[in-house]
């Protein structure tokens, strides 16, 4: 048995006693409490506003997320914020005493202003731990992986952000670069923006942006994963580098609010 598999036995092991102890709750006595019917729970899943726990192939609901002496209008709010984090994560995250909540749990936040306000802080932070997005930049029209990327950065991120908001905080956050500067001019680009969710290999390609830069009008032809291309011209008067001209992109992009 691997580690990992040991970690997961002994995780399983735990959700069955949370099911004895009715710390689990099956999804007619969770219905019962909250006071609603099954197609509205089906609702709240889908909302992210409540979250089942995988016990056994059965799917069993916290039974704090229906606490009577719980806000739960908040910790339904805080719940839709999480939806990144596995539900497994979510179930330990809000029953854990957090430090940076001055060691209170997240459930115990909700009942004061000033930590709720804080809990909401920290649980977006917290979501986007589990989703990366990276933004891979080639000088000139390449296919990607034909070459090294002329520059790549990437930032954690809720993937529910807007596609260019995201590619655009990661080439400006400056926390996961490579290479450092300087980056080359040039009258072309191929860009690719991808998103990855923590412990998952695979990449979910999101974008690709064939780029061509003639009199500092940039014109950029989008492939989305749908390949329904779009023509865009952006304005990249005073770009000193190619890298700064897929800023500016970007940031038009989002100033628009397209996705």
């Amino acid at each position: 048995m691997t580690f990992r598999e040991e970690i997961e036995q002994q995780a399983q092991i735990a959700r069955r006693e949370m099911v004895r102890s009715r710390q689990l709750l099956t999804s007619i006595e969770f219905c019962g409490r909250l006071g609603v019917s099954e197609r509205r729970l089906a609702r709240m899943v889908a909302a992210g506003s409540v979250f089942a726990i995988d016990v056994d192939g059965v799917m069993y609901f916290p039974a704090f997320l229906a606490d009577p002496f719980v806000d739960r209008k908040r910790l339904q709010s805080v719940c839709r914020m999480l939806v990144p984090a596995p539900p497994n994560c979510r179930l330990h995250y809000l029953s854990s005493r957090q430090g940076n909540l001055g060691s209170i749990t997240p459930l115990e936040a909700l009942a004061d202003d000033g930590s709720y306000r804080r809990l909401r802080q920290m649980a977006r932070a917290y979501a986007s731990e589990w989703s990366r997005t990276v933004v891979h930049i080639w000088a000139g029209y390449y296919r990607p992986g034909e070459l090294e990327p002329t520059y790549v950065a990437a930032i954690d991120v809720d993937p529910r952000t807007n596609l260019w908001k995201r590619a655009l905080e990661a080439i400006e956050a400056g926390g996961y670069i490579a290479p450092p500067p300087p980056y080359p001019t040039a009258d072309a680009a191929t860009v690719l923006v991808t998103r990855s969710d923590t412990g998952d290999l695979n990449h979910v390609e999101e974008a690709k942006l064939d780029v061509r830069i003639v009199d500092n009008v940039a014109r950029v032809l989008i492939y989305p994963p749908d390949f329904r291309q779009k023509l865009e011209e952006v304005s990249v008067g005073g770009a000193d580098s190619i890298v700064e001209v897929v800023r500016q992109i970007m940031a038009a992009f989002c100033h628009v609010k397209r996705s």
